[in-house]
């Protein structure tokens, strides 16, 4: 008896570490430049799209051009909520529940970095709001998000 209690205990120490170290390990990606503000420039050199579905967290299908894209967010990691065979990870609703309030039925322009597409042919883009507000930036300062 005194053995599971232990057991039970250890896991979920590990389990508060694991979520206190994903919400807290200091990144060094590419938001973090030591400068709080972060601007696109001009949006005329991005694509404008517009988003009909959010997956999750860091994932939603658009329309550029007339055609529907699915698009990850670049340089950002949400929690799990959809994967298959994984179970719904910590804070993953809420970075989920969060980006579809923010995004479903929105313009937004993407920005590209030099990968265009990942091995699953979805689009890898920065999705900016305006031309002030970088919406990967904002899910990890929002603590939604990590850094990858």
């Amino acid at each position: 008896m005194k053995s599971n209690k232990s057991i039970t205990t250890i896991v979920v120490a590990l389990i508060v570490i694991g979520v206190l170290a994903f919400q807290f390990i200091n990144h060094s990606g590419p938001f973090n430049k030591g400068n709080d503000s972060i601007q696109s420039g001009d949006l005329k050199d991005k694509d404008k799209v517009h988003i009909t579905r959010v997956v999750d967290g860091d994932t939603f299908v658009a329309t550029r051009n007339g055609q529907q894209i699915k698009v990850r967010l670049t340089g950002v990691d949400t929690p799990e909520t959809v994967k298959p065979n994984t179970p719904v990870q910590p804070y993953g609703k809420e970075a989920s529940n969060y980006s579809k309030k923010t995004l479903t039925n929105r313009d937004v322009f993407l920005e590209y970095d030099k990968e265009k597409e990942d091995r699953y042919g979805r689009t890898l883009a920065y999705v900016w709001l305006d031309k002030d507000h970088m919406y990967n930036k904002e899910l990890v300062d929002k603590g939604l998000a990590r850094e990858k």
